[in-house]
């Protein structure tokens, strides 16, 4: 059943500074091989950074202080692997587009295990651990949304409403609901596993490309409105949404939320992290040490670092949030400098 649409859309005024990278903001790794593509990067538990080389078939685990790369080959070749999580166990899970299947990497034993899904060509191409441990994918062209229980080794799969509706990235709120956007179908759509119910909620009377999808702390939900150029905020109990307009863009490819309960995204084509200070309602762009690096994923590790690849230059690094500084409500820029920073 479709939910209600939704009914109120504020749009504020964007303003923004910019920050050059530096060798005390930023950090990089090179990744391992010839050209492997980092992508799809994600922090497991105790701080465990993981990252995916799209060509070099592999999944890779990263010191964040020495910089010492382990590579685990995905066992089969050009599997087209496209998304990653890590599980509350620790345990790496890859979605195999071209294998048409599931992947499980132990990392205690090294143990890769791939595990096919049901319907043939699913295309999976997000990809889910929820808490409680059931894995969950999309496939972006056959609207499939699939489930697995790793405990009982079985799968599920339910059609999402739309048809042809492209559907994409997928995120958890605390009652356990899965939400993720529909590109080609304009809708935000949420799933209850309790009650086996689909609501969708029409983005825009226009089509808009969404990306998303990350949850704040209060259950809203953000994503981006990619035509307009707008970060959204959908508000699940009024059915309202926020937006906000953000500085000329090209490329946002993924979006992450920090442990400040900032939002930040990827910017390709423009080479920049971008932080949506959500108390201020302020943007900051964050540009890359080199040009054309093509970053193509972030993830948060709380508030110590957000964690980003570079398709293009084969590298992995991150931004130092404590040298970053916040922003407070009144647009004042707060910078508390670690006192090394000082020393003789």
């Amino acid at each position: 059943m479709n939910g209600k649409l939704i009914v109120a859309v504020a749009t504020l005024l964007f303003q923004t500074t910019v920050a050059a990278a530096s060798g005390d903001l930023m950090r990089e790794f090179p990744a391992p091989g010839d050209a492997p593509f980092p992508m799809s990067i994600r922090v497991g538990p105790k701080g465990a950074v993981w990252f995916l080389e799209y060509r070099g078939n592999a999944v890779s685990r990263i010191d964040p202080l020495t910089g010492a790369i382990v590579r685990y080959p995905i066992p089969s070749a050009k599997s087209e692997t496209l998304a990653m999580a890590v599980a509350p166990d620790g345990a790496v899970w890859v979605a195999e587009q071209d294998v048409n299947a599931l992947g499980r990497l132990d990392p205690a034993t090294g143990k890769f295990e791939e595990i096919f899904l049901p319907t043939p060509r699913t295309n999976p191409g997000s990809l889910l651990v929820a808490r409680n441990g059931m894995v969950w994918t999309l496939g972006w062209n056959t609207d499939l949304l699939v489930s697995y229980d790793p405990s009982t080794r079985k799968f599920s799969q339910r059609a999402t409403p739309s048809v042809q509706g492209n559907p994409y990235d997928l995120a958890e709120d605390r009652k356990g609901r899965i939400w993720f956007v529909q590109r080609s179908a304009n809708k935000l759509t949420v799933y209850d596993p309790k009650s086996d119910r689909f609501d969708e909620y029409k983005i825009a009377p226009t089509v808009q490309s969404p990306i998303g999808t990350v949850i704040d702390r209060d259950g809203g939900i953000w994503y981006v409105k990619l035509v307009e150029g707008e970060l959204a905020r959908f508000d699940p109990v009024t059915k309202e949404s926020a937006t906000w307009a953000m500085p000329q863009n090209k490329g946002t490819q993924e979006l992450t939320i920090d442990g400040r309960g900032d939002i930040w995204l990827v910017q390709s084509t423009d080479n920049r992290l971008l932080r949506f200070n959500v108390g201020a309602k302020h943007f900051q762009s964050y540009q890359l040490p080199e040009g054309n690096s093509r970053p193509n994923s972030v993830v948060a590790q709380g508030t110590e670092r957000i964690w980003f690849t570079e398709g293009a230059r084969n590298m992995v690094g991150y931004l130092d949030l404590e040298r970053a500084g916040t922003v407070d409500k009144d647009m004042s820029v707060r910078f508390d400098p670690p006192a090394e920073m000082f020393r003789k």
